[in-house]
């Protein structure tokens, strides 16, 4: 999809694209007529290019969870609806014991209804002060004008008082023969009168406050010593000052009542197994059902307009999910391999959530539902972490605790505790080396599940019985959701031949028959291949790379050498060396051979693809610079075209950071050998010299290695060798037989073994001959 953006994106003004106006467009078809015909190709380029099979799969996912979220996965046993008769006797089949919702919903009703509602104080007497000043203050005025128009004055009060009072009553305070004294009068008594009703509670809920607030205020206003003429006035103003002053707070209240509910325990029911449910010629009541729903015989009923809406809620999320793939992670948008793995994993982990409490064969409660659900959600994050990635992983969980929280309806408890246990759980297992890392993981998520539920149950005010119960239920989710993850995760990367830590970890073990057959048939070339996946680690471990994707590719990556191991030096044990014996072109033919060789086994084994590039890669096409040598007879200049194509190898060169590193581990290792008193100095001069020579021939061209981690190599090379070769003291024996040997014994020896410093340009040293002084003589 952000390609499709990006290719439309050719106006600066539009992301879209500016189109081209035309006063008369060319009609095709129907669709053309709604459409420009530019926008038209570009949809349909669209669609050619993101395969209809992708598109297939996508909505295939759609229908597949929608159907798996709102339809019923299992018939009802019992078709029996509310008011029906009941045609024969329904006994229970097994002993269950279930949430009464009837039972358990009227004890909170009547909990509800005890709680007090919650209201807030306003201001409701200095409001009425102000505007019975501001009342008295305009009839002062126009009475000193000499106004004596009452729709006058009443106009004057509404709208700029905001008090409406009646025309006729109005006309004696205007008219007064006393002047303001009768006002004055009459404003203290209303300030007094009013303040007196306000002194007391008028709720905004109960409209009898109010009214008994106005009729106490026009009592005392009538039974006081004003003129019989301004009473009318005076009481309109009083009644139409008064408001609630107590306001209910509807979000506090809200919440008192959830208290209140959530602190009545559940009300549970109890079936023998034999009782009889529903009797023949018994009308079918709701308690009934519910005892059906509960012994698994029936299930509960969902209406269109839900199933409409669980569709389009799992259409938007997998057009989410899609869009934030295609953003930020490409390669896994671009197989439709790895999205068909994702939407299988995610269609099982939502299958698991809607059979477990069916495959368990008891009817759970919401709380029990929800921990029940964290097993599936937590397993499918760790297994999608394990199989594609932790980031994908944690976008899929976030949208899965949502789901959940649909399906539980507890407030924000599952989500946000499904959501974060799960992230812990694709963390634990993002960066399994070894078998006991499994347990840790799992001792890592029953130990999160455990403290998050605490904290959450305490922040929600569970009682401590209830958090009891659901600390279990959250230590053993978390320690299933592991089990599940560890028996899926072999089965999946069998499936979709994706080779994860706990599958390198198999390969790793040396009890494997083909790793024992290759100790026993190439014994020397197996102990290489140890060596070298110790250097191996060593330099993915400096650099952050795959430290046993490279132990594992070290073991295999001579695999090969098993069919013609006495053509390898460190396979001969100081015996006869086969090479003497042919020419330099069909020496090289039988040394680049057991890289095919490799696959074949490989193949034939089943080894997995990540494990096959390390066979075929670590050579690269680097030059057989000996066997080269020695058909050009020291001499290379004059070599005919094509013959250096014939001592190469047919590669690929290495893909990645790993089969790099395991390319120039093989060198280096191979070549240590030939190092007489080894010294740091020489050692790091050999590690630079192998290193330097393979990127100059280009042989680290396609994988991403940086200066930056060739530096950490180097270093994780020497400072590993420094220890493998140390120097060794002459024990009196040696001393004896070095004294005794003749002169002429010695008389080849030479300080560096390596003719014409070909060691340092070769490549890996399969060649043996190169890097061994037996062939190199």
């Amino acid at each position: 999809m952000a390609k499709y953006f990006s290719s439309l994106s050719s106006s600066t003004t539009n992301p879209f694209g500016r189109l081209p106006r035309r006063r008369k467009p060319r009609k095709e078809g129907r669709w053309a007529e709604v459409a420009p015909p530019r926008l038209m190709a570009r949809l349909r380029l669209w669609l050619a290019e993101r395969k209809w099979e992708r598109i297939g799969l996508a909505v295939g996912t759609v229908l597949v969870l929608s159907a798996l979220l709102s339809l019923h996965l299992l018939p009802d046993k019992v078709a029996l609806r509310p008011g029906e008769i009941s045609g024969t006797d329904v006994r229970a089949p097994r002993t269950v014991r279930y949430l009464d919702e009837d039972a358990t919903g009227m004890l909170r009703a009547a909990a509800a209804a005890r709680v007090e509602p919650v209201y807030t104080s306003v201001h409701a007497a200095s409001e009425a002060d102000e505007t019975i000043t501001e009342a008295y203050l305009r009839l002062r005025r126009d009475q000193l004008a000499g106004l004596r128009d009452g729709a006058r004055a009443s106009l004057d009060l509404r709208r700029e008082v905001g008090v409406s009072l009646a025309p006729a009553a109005l006309t004696p305070l205007l008219n007064a023969a006393s002047g303001t004294y009768h006002l004055d009068q009459a404003e203290r008594l209303t300030h007094q009168f009013v303040h007196d009703a306000l002194d007391r509670e008028i709720r905004d809920d109960h409209p009898g406050d109010q009214a008994e607030a106005r009729a106490a205020v026009t009592q005392r206003i009538t039974s006081s010593l004003l003129p019989r003429t301004y009473v009318p006035a005076v009481t309109a103003l009083a009644q139409s000052v008064i408001q609630p002053n107590r306001v209910l707070d509807q979000r506090r209240t809200a919440g008192a009542v959830a208290t209140a509910q959530r602190l009545v325990a559940p009300v549970y029911g109890q079936i023998f197994a034999g009782d009889t449910v529903v009797r023949r010629g018994q009308i079918v009541t709701p308690s009934a059902i519910l005892r059906l729903r509960a012994l698994g015989l029936q299930n509960p009923r969902l209406d269109p307009g839900t199933i409409a809406s669980v569709a389009g809620l799992v259409a938007f999320m997998t057009g989410l999910v899609c869009f934030w793939l295609a953003r930020t992670n490409p390669e896994v948008y671009q197989s439709t391999r790895t999205l068909l793995l994702l939407s299988l994993l995610v269609a099982i982990g939502i299958l698991g959530l809607r059979l477990g409490s069916a495959m368990l064969g008891v009817r759970l409660s919401p709380s029990q539902f929800g921990y029940v659900g964290m097993v599936w959600v937590g397993a499918t994050g760790m297994l999608i972490a394990a199989l594609i990635k932790p980031r994908v992983a944690m976008m899929i969980t976030a949208v899965l605790a949502a789901q959940l929280g649909i399906l539980v309806g507890d407030d924000l408890r599952f989500p946000l505790l499904t959501l974060l246990s799960t992230w812990v759980a694709i963390f634990a297992v993002s960066d399994i080396r070894s078998r006991s890392d499994v347990l840790r993981a799992g001792g890592l998520l029953c130990a999160s599940n455990t403290v998050l539920t605490l904290l959450i149950g305490q922040f929600l005010g569970d009682t401590r019985a209830d958090m009891g119960q659901t600390i279990v239920w959250a230590f053993f989710s978390g320690a299933l959701s592991v089990a599940l993850f560890s028996v899926s995760a072999a089965l999946f990367e069998r499936l979709f031949g994706i080779t994860t830590h706990l599958g390198l970890l198999e390969l790793s073990d040396p009890n494997r028959p083909l790793l024992q057959k290759f100790s026993q048939l190439a014994p020397g070339t197996y102990t290489h291949s140890i060596m070298v996946g110790n250097l191996a680690v060593a330099a993915a471990e400096a650099i952050g790379a795959d430290s046993l994707l490279c132990r594992v590719g070290a073991l295999y990556h001579d695999l090969g050498k098993m069919q013609r191991a006495q053509f390898f030096v460190e396979n001969q044990a100081g015996g006869d060396n086969a090479h003497e014996r042919l020419n330099p072109s069909l020496s090289a033919l039988v040394v680049t051979a057991h890289v095919k060789d490799g696959l074949e086994i490989a193949e034939r084994e089943k080894l997995p693809p990540i494990i096959r590039a390390f066979i075929c890669e670590h050579h690269g096409t680097s030059l057989i610079k000996y066997f080269y040598h020695q058909q050009c007879a020291g001499d290379d200049s004059d070599a005919a075209p094509g013959l250096e194509d014939q001592f190469r190898y047919g590669g690929p060169k290495p893909q990645s950071r790993e089969t790099a590193i395991l390319m120039l581990a093989d060198s280096t290792e191979a070549a240590s050998r030939s190092l007489e008193k080894p010294t740091l100095g020489r050692i790091e001069d050999l590690v630079r010299k192998i290193v330097t020579a393979q990127l100059a021939d280009g042989q680290l061209d396609d994988c991403d290695l940086t200066q930056r981690d060739l530096r950490g190599i180097q270093s994780a090379f020497t400072r590993l060798l420094s220890g493998m070769l140390h120097s060794r003291i002459e024990y009196p024996e040696m001393l004896k037989d070095t004294a005794a040997k003749k002169p002429t014994e010695n008389i080849h020896a030479d300080p560096d073994p390596v003719p014409n410093g070909l060691l340092t340009l070769s490549g890996p040293a399969d060649t043996h001959g190169v890097s061994d002084n037996s062939l190199a003589a």
